[in-house]
């Protein structure tokens, strides 16, 4: 293009509000800030659509049954060549199948780009392999260092992955005093420390692990309040796990989804990752950081490329419910530590993890992929 801007095509099927969604829509405002054109094929209904229409971006009907509905491809082939998009991005697994499938009945070929963002391990089907080493995918973003090693060890090549670290708003999430206003709606006592784990209510999340630390250490005559947010943490399911451990039900706040993350965490002591698979980089954790809050975050998949053991936070092997309550007990014990881990874990999102940074990052690759195709 003579001007050097370029349209993005970024598709999801997400449906609800997740790490992923939020990505790409910060992904789009930098873009946009650049002055390159952006539009979302998503549910119009999904919290991603109704943000990303709400901001001003086109956002165009998206809404796959399944990884291989032939209907919803063909439906997005005709939009690739209505569009022609320079770039077409899928951040999530069904985009990632219905795009292959739509690049492939399309007259127009945009450059295809998908995001990567767990790290289960890739099954190895015959569809699996076809969807994943397909020439028509012309690069790989990996949000971890793990999850780039991951797709490597699949077979692809180096030069088709990149690596490029989810971004945190640090306009948002920055080191601030506790919010009046939460201290009050969740009732906190002046002093006790608040433990808490932001994430979605799901086995591989771990919220049972951080359930146990917590009465191994209340056991221990250690006194604090945990705090659950993240969509099903106000859930029946969560709620019984916490009456299993006998715990006062006046220790614990469970909230629910939120749209005032960088609130709540204002008033943590301590923010804890407690995932046993699945996590590539932990969003709350990289916002936590951000906001100089110490994390005790399982030793899995990219955490330990953010949380440096002993210099931004404390890693516990996944699982181990123990150990977790060791790291608690360290943090909420030594004051001095605390202060050096915020300290140290400031400095290090602004330095890796913006979304400014991830950003440049993101569209200096869509630049060197369309240089790539035109040199050959």
């Amino acid at each position: 293009m003579d001007t050097g801007k370029l349209k993005i095509l970024h598709m999801t099927e997400s449906q609800g509000w997740s790490g992923g969604a939020a990505q790409a829509l910060f992904l789009a405002r930098q873009l946009r800030e650049a002055g390159h054109h952006n539009i979302f094929a998503c549910p119009p209904d999904g919290d991603l659509g109704r943000k990303a229409a709400a901001e001003g971006f086109e956002v165009v009907y998206f809404k796959p049954r399944r990884d291989y509905d032939l209907k919803t491809a063909f439906e997005l082939s005709r939009l690739l060549n209505a569009l022609r998009p320079d770039i077409l991005h899928a951040h999530h697994p069904k985009a990632h199948a219905m795009g292959l499938i739509a690049k492939f009945l399309a007259r127009h070929k945009p450059i295809f780009v998908v995001t990567r963002r767990v790290s289960h391990p890739i099954i190895t089907t015959f569809f699996a392999k076809l969807k994943y080493k397909s020439g028509l995918i012309d690069g790989y973003i990996a949000v971890a260092e793990s999850v780039r090693g991951l797709l490597t060890a699949y077979g692809l090549s180096e030069n088709r992955v990149r690596t490029i670290y989810s971004g945190t708003d640090t306009t948002l999430f920055f080191p601030q005093p506790p919010v009046t206003a939460i201290v009050e709606e969740l009732r906190l006592p002046t002093g006790l420390p608040v433990i808490m784990l932001v994430g979605n209510f799901s086995p591989h999340k771990g919220q049972y692990v951080l359930l146990k630390a917590a009465k191994t250490l209340y056991l221990k005559g250690l006194d604090f309040i945990l705090v659950f947010a993240g969509r099903g943490t106000d859930s029946t399911e969560l709620k019984a796990l916490f009456n299993l451990e006998g715990l006062p039900p006046a220790k614990v706040r469970f909230l629910g989804q939120r749209e005032d993350v960088e609130r709540l965490l204002s008033v943590a002591s301590v923010s804890v990752n407690a995932a046993v698979k699945g996590e590539a980089l932990s969003g709350s954790i990289r916002e936590s950081l951000a906001m100089g809050i110490p994390a005790a975050a399982s030793n899995i998949s990219g955490n330990s490329e953010i949380v440096k053991d002993g210099v931004t936070g404390l890693l516990f092997s996944p699982g181990d419910c123990g150990a977790l309550a060791d790291r608690l007990e360290t943090l909420l014990k030594n004051a001095d530590l605390r202060s050096e881990l915020s300290k140290n874990s400031v400095s290090l999102v602004r330095e890796n993890f913006t979304v400014e940074i991830m950003g440049a990052r993101t569209l200096a690759y869509y630049r060197e992929l369309l240089s790539r195709r035109s040199d050959n």
